[in-house]
């Protein structure tokens, strides 16, 4: 497998919203750059390659997303395999989002209580250019986990409404994150690459 094999579930580029999964795409090739950079400076060089696994919603592949949360696999060199959920966004916030419920009313559960990714990346690109992140940070997603449970990051809650969405999201600044949970972040370990 590449080094960077991400998953696109190509029935999901359609109708409202759309526009997100078309402007993430061309933000890909920086996070690639990024990805490989990081691994490597980390000790944890990827494999040559990158790799876009396309399918439906209907389709195996497409698990690891719909119901693990998991957009990206990675392969270092040494042939080992990692899971990571990325979420390229294009406002201002800077904070890690995660879906707590798809229907809040409904209690249907979201991505906080599914995901089965070991990095979380969250990159934005605002004001909105499609090719450069802004700002970013790499999670180590089971750090985060055992951290949230002992209380030592600030999660709050939001309704979205926009629209008749019925979902809630957690969120947290990147500073809420302590040190433990941070793998990398803009203004670390990119400088040669992104003058950050």
């Amino acid at each position: 497998m590449a080094g960077i094999a991400r998953i696109i579930i190509t029935d999901q580029t359609n109708g409202r919203g759309s526009w997100r999964f078309r402007d993430s795409q061309k933000l890909q090739p920086s996070a690639d750059t990024l990805y490989r950079h990081v691994f490597a400076t980390v000790g944890m060089p990827l494999a040559d390659g990158i790799e876009h696994i396309r399918c439906t919603k209907d389709e195996f592949e497409a698990g690891y997303d719909c119901a693990f949360g998991v957009d990206v696999i990675l392969t270092l060199e040494t042939g080992q395999q990692m899971t990571m959920q990325e979420k390229f966004l294009f406002t201002k916030y800077n904070t890690v989002t995660v879906e707590f419920h798809q229907d809040w009313r409904a209690g249907t559960q979201g991505d906080w209580f599914n995901l089965r990714c070991q990095y979380y990346f969250v990159g934005y690109d605002f004001p909105k250019t499609c090719h450069r992140f802004s700002n970013w940070i790499l999670l180590d997603w089971p750090a985060v986990v055992k951290l949230t449970g002992q209380g030592a990051v600030g999660w709050r809650v939001r309704q979205n409404t926009r629209d008749g969405a019925r979902a809630d999201f957690k969120y947290a600044t990147f500073d809420a994150f302590p040190s433990e949970c941070i793998v990398a972040r803009m203004g670390q370990l990119q400088h040669s690459l992104f003058g950050g």
